[in-house]
């Protein structure tokens, strides 16, 4: 039995927006059905080096396609300098039958992908229907990909995208010429107008202290926290309607709501649900226009090992990657 492993243009030629934002909805309908087995992700901090470095692992079983896999993937600070990207890691997949490890794949792009599909998915069940104006704050490369997502989700929506690097997101919207996200893209200069208009906010940078003020969200907006640290000020935490994560375990460790937990002014009784509750029934999403809700997409490591077991089956039929006989009986 050999592992089949993908580079990264093999992986990248199987994967598309929409599959990576049914897929994701996918995976929270399972969750809500008790059809997942996934430990919160393990945090390891290698900064010893002596600048950023860290990796998270993200295991996961998915009952119902029969696989097991974990992401391995974390953030070097350097890399920039020596031209290699932010985020690098591997994605390994396993047959639960016998443990044999089907494939080893690039994950940057899968979770990529899967950052900007589940913007997509807590959009469908957290926001006002239709959607008209949505503002993403960040345009790296999951920023970008959580435009494309949230586009194929509200086609007719317009989407304004800040960044402290304007000349980035020009590129990204000249890149999309002749395209409808290419119409509908906006290049956001001005983050308090354009989220008094926006009832979405999508939060997704690299910023370690909050910026964005509790008072330029207005009544009736979901604003999704997706950085690794609190980018949004702590009053909103404290005083939205809703908070409604994809693992709240997880969620009290990292990201918006770490320095609140930690400081006990997030507990367990703030959490509205898990939006896998909201999937399948059991608790409801936006219940009225009035609602300010808070919704956290730390990311779950079923998103990557489902994506990338669909990518792996495609691959086996169209004959790509390498195969190698890496474990003997």
């Amino acid at each position: 039995m050999k592992t089949l492993i993908l580079n990264t243009e093999e992986t990248l030629k199987h994967l598309s927006v929409d599959m990576a934002v049914e897929t994701i909805d996918y995976v929270f309908r399972e969750l809500g059905s008790g059809r997942i087995n996934m430990p919160p992700k393990a945090h390891t901090d290698m900064s010893g080096i002596g600048h950023e470095a860290w990796c998270n692992a993200m295991p996961a079983y998915l009952k119902d396609r029969q696989v097991g896999g974990i992401k391995w993937i974390g953030g070097f600070g350097e890399n920039r300098n020596n031209h290699l990207p932010y985020i690098m890691g591997l994605l390994v997949l396993t047959n639960p039958d016998n443990g044999f490890v089907k494939s080893v794949m690039d994950a940057r792009l899968i979770s990529d992908y899967r950052t900007g599909a589940s913007a997509a998915v807590f959009s469908r069940y957290l926001c006002h229907k239709p959607l008209e104006d949505i503002l993403i704050v960040g345009s790296g490369a999951q920023g970008q990909m959580a435009a494309r997502c949230l586009h194929y989700d509200h086609p007719a929506a317009q989407i304004s995208l800040f960044d402290l690097d304007v000349e980035k997101v020009k590129q990204f919207k000249q890149s999309l010429d002749g395209t409808s996200l290419g119409d509908q893209l906006q290049v956001c200069t001005d983050l308090v107008k354009a989220a008094a208009r926006s009832r979405l906010i999508v939060m997704l940078t690299t910023a370690q202290k909050p910026f964005f003020r509790n008072e330029w969200i207005l009544p009736g907006t979901t604003v999704l926290g997706m950085g690794s640290y609190q980018q949004v000020e702590g009053e909103f935490a404290l005083n939205c309607d809703k908070i409604i994560t994809d693992s709240w375990e997880q969620a009290k460790h990292r990201g918006e709501l770490q320095p609140l937990s930690e400081a006990g002014q997030i507990t367990d009784d703030n959490l509205f649900c898990e939006l896998s509750d909201v999937v399948v029934g059991r608790k409801p999403g936006r219940e009225n226009d009035s609602e300010l809700i808070f919704g956290l997409p730390i990311g779950l490591g079923a998103y990557d090992v489902a994506i990338a077991d669909i990518v792996y089956e495609k691959a086996k039929v169209n004959h790509d990657g390498l195969s190698v006989l890496i474990q003997q009986a």
